[in-house]
């Protein structure tokens, strides 16, 4: 579980509070989802949970272990995929890339080459190992960072708006790999996100505001609460509200069947 106490942050000694006394759990393998308005400190938040800076007061602990004492234990626990894959680019290939992560935890030769392999297979890019990350799409980018991350087998599993960039079938792809994932391997995933259709990802939807978590509850729990919506620039996507409307006039299957299609648009299956 991730735990964290009464965290505060800020960039340097006289700057605003970004993150003001944030109180939340995540348990092992919970699929929650963050949202916020740009500059509200969700990845600063990111950062933080993955032990990469440090809390101006307050406390991160994963699994007992505070990121203060312990920040080099928090790097095979907690894996944090960025919007920009190429920010976590450093080789010239992407079986090199993929293996960074394993060779700094200090796996050997033999588990290293295990571990790229399974993964490469596991994320479906197996014929792009010898291809240098620089040179490939969007999606396969980020399908690599991805990778990365996966073969250090973090318990926690933070992505930061990782469909951004991406065009709808990338999207689409991305979004059914992390589904996956979170199915078959039983990670917790933290989903940071500003594009509503991705509410039905999760089980969890959380808001952060003013620094503060505002909200933390169900995502039907979330598209309640409109003037919370309002205020951090979010509305509710057409095919929810479309869904809520039919059913609310009992026509289960006309819902039924704008919810197939809604998922079947973000990849997720049946």
């Amino acid at each position: 579980m991730i735990q964290i106490q009464e965290l505060r942050f800020r960039y340097g000694k006289e700057g605003p509070w970004v993150l003001d006394g944030v109180e939340l759990e995540i348990p092992s393998g919970q699929f929650s989802l963050l949202l916020g308005k740009n500059g509200s400190g969700k990845s600063t938040l990111a950062e933080l949970l993955a032990g990469l800076i440090s809390p101006s007061s307050g406390h991160v602990r994963v699994d007992g272990l505070d990121s203060r004492e312990h920040p080099a234990h928090l790097t095979g626990k907690v894996g944090v995929v960025f919007q920009n894959p190429e920010h976590q680019f450093f080789h010239d290939t992407v079986a090199e890339d993929v293996a960074f992560g394993p060779e700094n935890l200090g796996l050997s030769p033999t588990q290293v080459r295990q571990r790229v392999a399974r993964v490469l297979s596991e994320v479906g890019i197996e014929e792009l190992a010898e291809h240098s990350p620089q040179q490939l799409s969007g999606g396969q980018k980020q399908l690599v960072a991805i990778a990365g991350i996966l073969a250090m087998e973090p318990a926690y599993l933070i992505l930061d708006e990782p469909t951004a960039m991406l065009d709808p079938p990338s999207k689409r792809r991305v979004r059914s790999l992390v589904r996956r994932l979170h199915e078959t391997r039983g990670c917790a995933v933290l989903w940071i996100t500003q594009d509503m259709e991705e509410l039905r990802l999760a089980s969890r939807a959380l808001v952060l505001k003013e620094g503060r978590i505002s909200l933390d509850g169900t995502p039907e729990k979330l598209l309640e609460s409109q003037e919370l919506l309002f205020q951090i620039g979010l509305e509710p996507p057409l095919s929810i509200e479309l869904e809520r409307f039919l059913r609310d006039r009992g026509m289960e299957e006309e819902a039924r069947f704008v919810r197939r299609r809604a998922v079947e648009f973000l990849g997720l299956g049946d």
